[in-house]
């Protein structure tokens, strides 16, 4: 007891410190952004106290810019765009791109051979095979990986992308000495891609899915969850994409895409570090003026319609049975979305949340158990996820049942103002900590940006998580974490399942 009340009286002080001395005016007095006649913008970071740069390419589209046929295809033109341009990756551009055109064409017929009515598979096979040796033959024109090999001979490190489903984003960090390096080589992918190698890395993502998803229980189960948990919107698919799509995507599709959706004002670069603001717009203007301007997207406009019942989904796996509860939660622009992520310190993030004590500690009913808002993203209204390992012994179905008894004490009775302290202090040491990099202030601010209107807006949640009280979390939970507004999904053991005569 009285080591609780001596972590409690630490939380309250350092609660006290974090509302009065954390000053995020300090980063905001380093911060300079212009844009470029084309359209995009550059925000800059500055830090001087080391010689090195990051930089961040933020792409406003994601899986839920696509449509039926190319649901993927944003992750598989983030594999492409490290693929080079007609001056990187290659030995002879013009005799690689009359390979590349005859693979095309090949692979044009292929589909539409699959495609038939009644598909020819001796014909298929031999296509199949030629377009194999095609696949040999464009490899003698290829330099692997000479983008990023080109970055690591200059010092880059952290050279990656993720997709969302609701942006793209590349990144790495290079010796700032290096600015124009990146210039040329970030703007160049941008302007002058290559899509070289494209059914060879088609079977890296083929075999991705096939490790994330396909041979992975509760990667199957999320996925079967977000299909039932979203009816309408485009959050109903998972970002990688059915495998079916990813089979027919073509080079075509992705030139398309990638014309359609990478052009300057749907994107926003940032770069902090060791860079004056002089010296980046030098670089901006001589290198990605060349960048399209077409348009910024604009928000898909299918609105998900109200739930109108629970919703599960149960399958059945030779593994460890999972459960896994969606409720909708409104999108990253409502003021009702920082209270899920107070909400969530509450009720399982860390050893004093209730159903960590609750389920973990006191009935041992399950080995782990956690929340989270946001998914499968926050630009649209999304889901608060309740997710829990059952210990062995103890059923899916008994872990629903503690969850809504806990869920429906806050209804009645609210959280105590001592509950509610400790989770806001540690929910802000969280995004502290998110922000104690320059990278990590960096993409906090472009998804601000891209999302909110304003990179400014990044800091604004702290005091947001401050403005919370007790009878905004129970009037939280009354209205959203009710059992016609969520979807169930559970792991059940083979064996558990039972046929009725």
């Amino acid at each position: 007891m009285k080591r609780l009340i001596v972590v409690f009286v630490l939380l309250v002080v350092f609660s006290v410190f974090l509302s009065a001395d954390y000053d995020f005016s300090k980063i905001k007095e380093r911060v300079s952004e212009f844009t470029l006649s084309n359209g995009l913008k550059f925000i800059l970071v500055e830090d001087h106290s080391v010689p090195i740069a990051s930089f961040v390419t933020y792409v406003n589209v994601g899986g839920s810019d696509e449509r039926i046929g190319i649901f993927g295809i944003s992750h598989f033109l983030e594999h492409m765009a490290f693929r080079g341009t007609s001056e990187i990756g290659t030995k002879n551009i013009k005799a690689e791109r009359k390979i590349m055109k005859k693979m095309d064409a090949l692979f044009d017929r292929l589909l539409a051979e699959k495609s038939s009515l009644y598909p020819d598979n001796e014909k298929i096979k031999k296509m199949e095979a030629e377009l194999e040796k095609l696949k040999e033959d464009a490899t003698k024109y290829v330099i692997p990986n000479d983008f990023d090999n080109t970055l690591k001979k200059n010092g880059a490190v952290g050279i990656n992308a993720g997709t969302s489903k609701d942006a793209t984003r590349y990144f790495f960090s290079l010796p700032s000495n290096k600015l124009e390096l990146w210039a040329y080589l970030e703007s160049s992918r941008f302007i002058d891609p290559v899509f070289r190698e494209f059914y060879k890395e088609r079977g890296v993502i083929q075999e991705e899915r096939r490790v994330r998803t396909e041979n992975t229980p509760i990667g199957k189960l999320i996925e079967e969850l977000q299909a039932i948990a979203f009816k309408d919107h485009p959050y109903h698919v998972s970002g990688i994409g059915p495998m079916s799509n990813i089979r027919h995507i073509t080079r075509a599709d992705m030139y398309r895409y990638f014309n359609a959706n990478y052009t300057a004002k749907n994107m926003v670069i940032g770069v902090t570090g060791d860079v004056y603001p002089q010296q980046l717009k030098k670089m901006a203007e001589k290198y990605f003026s060349r960048v399209r301007p077409g348009r910024k997207n604009p928000r898909v406009f299918t609105v998900e319609p109200k739930q109108l019942g629970e919703k599960t989904v149960t399958i059945y796996e030779d593994s460890q049975p999972w459960l896994i509860i969606g409720y909708h939660c409104p999108s990253i622009l409502h003021e009702d979305f920082i209270k899920f992520s107070v909400l969530d310190r509450i009720v399982t993030s860390g050893r004093s949340s209730r159903l960590y004590k609750k389920m973990v500690i006191k009935d041992k009913s399950a080995l782990t158990v956690g929340s989270f808002a946001g998914y499968p993203g926050d630009k649209y209204p999304c889901l608060f996820l309740m997710l829990a390992l059952p210990n062995s012994g103890h059923t899916t179905a008994k872990l629903i049942e503690t969850m809504d008894a806990e869920i429906e004490k806050i209804k009645k009775d609210s959280v105590s103002e001592e509950e509610l302290k400790s989770a806001k202090t540690r929910l802000k040491v969280s995004k502290i900590r998110s922000l104690g990099s320059n990278r990590g202030i960096l993409m906090s601010m472009l998804s601000a940006e891209v999302k909110l209107g304003s990179w400014e807006k990044a800091f604004d949640e702290l005091k947001a998580i401050e403005k919370v009280t007790t009878k905004d979390i129970q009037e939280l939970v009354k209205k959203y974490l009710v059992k016609t507004n969520r979807s169930i999904g559970r792991i059940e053991k083979k064996e558990s399942k039972e046929v009725k005569k």
